[in-house]
């Protein structure tokens, strides 16, 4: 049923001479680019709870969802089925969940949240948008409504719990002991499971296990150093977010330009300058750690320098 409709979609694809294709690439485009920004722009600028509240929700989808996708080892559409011919290129990677559907629900579920009381309608906006994301996952031929849904569910599922923990803060310790526990025996399961080993019609393996591998150290790290800065700042920096004025957004805008150049740009020179101290995996997973305490520790003590009251 769910390759029947994934079939349905490409053949109303194609006779609409691809219509809504560059909306639905710029949708999935969007969700692994400019709206990864967002919760950085909110908790320096708007709400440091609320930007908190979404990066950690973020990041334990992130973390989590990758560890499910290695342990269900779900192929992608189109390599079950010869006649899912996706648009665009053609990930190596796992299909369940799906990776897109965790983070935007994460985000946009976070900002719905935040807004549903004061702005209702930006919150239902922020619903649509999610089921959009979902929708162009199917439409692009990338996941089954098995990958999204899920995905949407658990990422649902962490939002709720998040936001339990944050309101708890005298276990604050604890929560922050299990999440790195939790982190450490994620990447240590994902690493030494064994995966199938099936191959393509061109001889190579259908899925890239190693490039999943790095991804676990990435949302690993990332993870780690979140937890990490969140009680290094609450303990020591104590910052108050810059408001949504002119100084602000400048510095919000140099932060986000920062973080991208570190997070994106120097990603490989500086695992490859690790890896031959911590292999490979290792220089993946203090790169994203030092990225993440980049964003909640370093640029939070430079916003209280330039915005003290």
């Amino acid at each position: 049923m769910d390759i029947e409709y994934l079939l349905w979609l490409q053949n109303f694809r194609e006779a609409t001479d691809n219509v809504l294709t560059p909306f639905m690439i710029w949708l999935s485009t969007f969700t692994y680019g400019g709206l990864l920004f967002v919760p950085l722009l909110v908790y320096w600028c708007i709400s440091k709870r609320g930007g908190m509240f979404i990066l950690l929700s973020l990041n334990v989808s992130e973390f989590l969802g990758t560890v499910l996708k290695m342990t269900f080892c779900v192929y992608r559409p189109f390599m079950r089925d010869s006649r899912i011919i996706p648009y665009g290129h053609r990930s190596s990677s796992y299909s369940f969940p799906s990776g897109h559907t965790v983070a935007a629900t994460a985000i946009y579920g976070g900002l719905s949240v935040l807004s549903r009381k004061k702005y209702f309608w930006f919150s239902c906006v922020c619903a649509v948008m999610t089921l959009l994301v979902m929708f162009a996952r199917n439409y692009l031929g990338f996941h089954t409504p098995q990958d999204v849904i899920a995905g949407l569910i658990m990422s649902v599922i962490v939002l709720y719990a998040v936001n339990v923990m944050m309101s708890h803060t005298e276990h604050e310790n604890l929560f922050a002991a299990l999440g790195i526990f939790a982190v450490i025996a994620g990447v240590a399961y994902v690493s030494l499971k064994s995966y199938p080993e099936d191959y393509g019609l061109d001889g190579k393996l259908l899925v890239n296990v190693a490039k999943e591998i790095d991804d676990i150290y990435l949302f690993g790290g990332s993870l780690a150093g979140l937890i990490a800065g969140r009680l290094i700042e609450r303990k020591y920096i104590r910052f108050t977010p810059s408001g949504f004025n002119v100084k602000g957004i400048i510095l919000a805008a140099v932060g986000c330009s920062i973080y991208s150049l570190l997070y994106f740009t120097v990603r490989e020179n500086f695992v490859n300058t690790l890896a031959p101290l911590a292999t490979k995996n290792g220089g993946i997973f203090v790169h994203a750690f030092v990225s993440m305490m980049f964003a909640v520790v370093i640029w939070p003590i430079v916003i209280k320098k330039f915005c003290v009251k």
